[in-house]
C-alpha cells in the first residue's frame, strides 16, 4: 500500500515538476518577446504558437515554425508506422535539421539584440537553452541597420542603431 502511494505521490510531483519548467520557459521567451514588442505571457503559453511568436522576435517568417516542429512530428509518425524499423535512419535526419533549425531562430534572435549570430546560435542548442536566459534576462535592446544611414561603424550596410523601448 505504501509502495503505491509514493509511486502515486512521484507522478503527481514529476507532472508538477514538469508544468513548472514549461511556465518558466514561457516566461523566458515572454522576456524576450518583451524586448521586441512580440505577444503576451498568454500567447506564450501556447505550444507551437510561441515559436511562431519567437521567429517574429527573430525578424523570419512563422513558416520556419515547421523547420523546429514537424522533423520530430514526421519522425514520430513513420516510426510508429513502421514499427521503429527505420528510426536509426529518421532519427539523425531530424536531429540534424532540427539542430540546423535551432541554431538560425537562436542566432537571428540574438544578432537583433547586438550579439554574434554564430556563437549564440550554436551554443544555445548545444548548452540545452542555457544562453537563452542570458539573451533574456540581460540589458541588451533590439538593434536594425538602417539602409541609408552614415557608416559609422565600419560595417557595409550602414550604422547601427537602437530602437527606444
Amino acid at each position: 500500500m505504501f509502495t503505491v502511494l509514493f509511486g502515486a505521490f512521484a507522478v503527481v510531483v514529476f507532472v508538477l515538476m514538469c508544468f513548472g519548467f514549461y511556465i518558466f520557459a514561457a516566461f523566458v521567451f515572454y522576456r524576450l518577446g518583451e524586448k521586441f514588442r512580440v505577444g503576451s505571457f498568454l500567447g506564450f503559453l501556447i505550444p507551437i504558437y510561441n515559436v511562431m511568436l519567437l521567429c517574429d522576435c527573430a525578424g523570419i517568417s512563422r513558416w520556419f515554425t515547421l523547420g523546429i516542429v514537424a522533423p520530430g512530428i514526421v519522425t514520430l509518425a513513420m516510426n510508429v508506422v513502421s514499427f521503429y524499423l527505420f528510426a536509426p535512419v529518421f532519427e539523425p535526419a531530424t536531429a540534424l535539421v532540427s539542430f540546423a533549425a535551432n541554431v538560425y531562430l537562436w542566432g537571428s534572435i540574438a544578432k537583433r539584440l547586438g550579439k554574434n549570430f554564430w556563437l549564440w546560435g550554436i551554443l544555445t542548442p548545444v548548452l540545452m537553452g542555457l544562453p537563452v536566459l542570458v539573451l533574456a534576462f540581460d540589458k541588451s535592446l533590439p538593434v536594425y541597420r538602417a539602409k541609408n544611414s552614415v557608416n559609422t561603424d565600419g560595417d557595409e550596410k550602414g550604422g547601427t542603431r537602437y530602437i527606444d523601448i
